[in-house]
């Protein structure tokens, strides 16, 4: 499914948060928490706990069907082999872009990746762009070719921020978008959004220091700082700002303030580790890259790639929700499984 815009997606979560209780949580998607204090809602990624699985006895993560974080699966006498990685019963993986493989009870079976029910209207035809496993339906012309890429009769893609091109019979034309002329009333301020090419006159926006875009919309969310998240709403900054509880340590942990957090945590005094130039304290889990997780153990580094649950979905979910695209995030391109090691000295 589409994301929708940031104003819009605010909107949507301040309805969430009228309708409940101050204090309340919920997730708007699988890996975000968001709270609401009062009308204003604050939300952040989730961060997921170390289940301590055992690699040594055959342990290895796995992320449960429409979950977030890991968790701890032994290995069993359905597991399956393949290319020489072994997976776990009743998990899923992709050997390549638009295939999807399963291991039940032992058995490997692979297919082609799942798309939605796809209809074209007379005078148009189905087609798979390059990059794409699913097709699209297009014009019945030519298609295009254009730095490698394959475009449908009749497709329209961006090269840049101020350019598109448009397929038309096998003949790609491009242009170079021309801004109107702009004259904002008295009230309204003349401002270039991110990602965006041409000028517009906003209303009621809000002025804000220390962040990179200094102009925010009406309904548009920022993080002030670690602690503070700001919302504009018809020119006014309405912020919340977390207050920190007292944090009295044990022996043998310290006190720290991690880099991006708000308060201060206890982490154990010995055993950190340095990666990718961040450090890293005993037990602790990270999402290194796609399903990729690393863990911190007495100075060493551990990186396991998680093993994804296998995904049933009803065809109708398929085709309103776009499910079989939010899984490529993680779960489907290049899912081998492998473990690497760093040592911190």
């Amino acid at each position: 499914a589409a994301v929708p815009p940031a104003s819009t997606r605010v909107c949507l979560l301040i309805l969430v948060c009228v309708s409940l209780q101050n204090g309340s949580s919920w997730r708007p998607q699988v890996c975000e928490e968001c709270t609401c204090h009062g009308d204003l809602p604050v939300c952040r990624p989730t961060l997921c706990s170390n289940p301590r699985c055992d690699l040594h006895r055959g342990e290895r993560l796995r992320i449960p069907a429409n979950s977030c974080c890991p968790e701890c699966v032994a290995s069993s006498q359905n597991s399956c082999q393949y290319e020489g990685v072994m997976h776990s019963d009743d998990s899923q993986w992709s050997p390549a872009p638009c295939t999807v493989c399963v291991c039940s009870k032992g058995s490997v079976s692979c297919g082609p990746r799942p798309c939605p029910p796809l209809s074209c209207p007379e005078g148009q035809s189905s087609f798979t762009s390059s990059g794409e496993c699913c097709p699209r339906c297009s014009g019945g012309g030519a298609s295009c070719s254009l730095q490698g890429a394959a475009y449908g009769d009749g497709e329209e893609w961006r090269v840049g921020l101020c350019s598109r091109c448009f397929c038309r019979d096998g003949d790609t034309q491009c242009s170079v978008t021309e801004c109107q002329q702009v004259v904002c009333k008295p009230d309204e301020n003349l401002v270039i959004r991110p990602a965006q090419c041409c000028p517009q006159c906003v209303s009621d926006p809000c002025l804000s220091a220390g962040t990179p875009h200094q102009v925010h919309l009406h309904r548009e969310q920022w993080q002030k700082n670690a602690c503070t998240t700001c919302v504009c709403d018809h020119g006014q900054s309405k912020c919340h700002t977390h207050t920190c509880q007292p944090v009295t340590c044990e022996k043998g942990y310290t006190k720290v303030k991690r880099d991006g957090r708000c308060c201060d945590e206890c982490v154990p005094a010995k055993g950190s580790c340095l990666y990718e130039g961040a450090v890293r304290y005993h037990g602790d889990m990270w999402n290194s890259t796609g399903c990729e997780f690393c863990t911190c153990n007495r100075g060493q580094v551990v990186c396991e790639r998680a093993e994804c649950a296998r995904v049933t979905c009803p065809q109708v979910s398929l085709k309103k929700t776009g499910h079989h695209r939010n899984l490529t995030s993680c779960c489907y391109p290049g899912a081998h499984t492998h473990t690497h090691t760093h040592t911190h000295t």
